[in-house]
């Protein structure tokens, strides 16, 4: 915990391994979290389509936090503002492309989550 996947568009160049490192980052920067419990993946997404006009300069970048329950809105908010902030940071979106980021935090119910730690 937490478990962060960033889904992006097969039509933007995103160096994956600095820019989970600055989402990382980011979430120990929070305080809400230790370093070694942040499990973070991305995955391009060749097959999407923004909006109805399969020909417009579109795309996406989604982030999904998955935190377990017990957190405040305001500290899920506080989180959210700091990735969202995150991945716009010194990336270099394609020219005349409209780039949607999200970012969506949701809750992991304790009592249903496993984890085990093995050497």
């Amino acid at each position: 915990m937490p478990h962060l996947v960033v889904e992006y568009t097969g039509n933007l160049t995103l160096d994956v391994h600095p820019t989970l490192l600055k989402l990382n980052q980011a979430l120990v920067a929070s305080g809400h979290f230790d370093e070694n419990a942040i499990k973070a993946r991305a995955v391009r997404l060749d097959d999407y389509l923004v909006g109805t006009a399969a020909d417009a300069k579109r795309a996406f970048v989604a982030l999904r936090l998955s935190i377990l329950t017990g957190r405040t809105l305001e500290e899920k908010k506080q989180v959210a503002d700091l990735l969202g902030a995150a991945i716009q940071k010194d990336q270099s979106w394609p020219a005349q492309t409209q780039v949607q980021i999200t970012v969506d935090v949701v809750d992991m119910q304790r009592e249903t989550y496993f984890k085990l730690a093995v050497q």
